[in-house]
């Protein structure tokens, strides 16, 4: 897949722990567009979930969640994780200003 960008919003396909089954769950690219470009092929990617009944205190809810290609309130959570390329499925949105500041001031409170 090419042409990610810090702040879209991709659906990832996630390894079950046990097994070598997949899920595809949404995430949000947080790596610079400098980054992005590494011949690793790799990206940094902060998870995406549904259940914001689970929120952390230092998790943040996306205010345009809509805006961002997602089907219900969600949140970002707090892992990081690196990814290869080709473990994204697809791209569905990018975050809105309110949420793009609400994420790095969440980054900036977990980093």
């Amino acid at each position: 897949m090419t042409n990610i960008s810090k702040y879209d919003v991709i659906i990832v396909r996630f390894p079950f722990a046990s097994s070598l089954k997949y899920k595809a769950r949404p995430a949000v690219v947080v790596s610079s567009d400098y980054y992005n470009k590494n011949e690793r092929d790799t990206l940094l990617i902060l998870a995406i979930s549904s259940n914001v009944i689970a929120k952390q205190e230092f998790e943040k809810k996306l205010i345009k969640y809509e805006d961002a290609g997602l089907l219900k309130p969600s949140i970002f959570k707090g892992s990081i994780a690196t990814i290869e390329k080709e473990f994204v499925v697809t791209k569905i949105g990018t975050l809105s200003k309110v949420d793009k500041d609400s994420l790095e001031e969440m980054i900036k409170t977990i980093c």
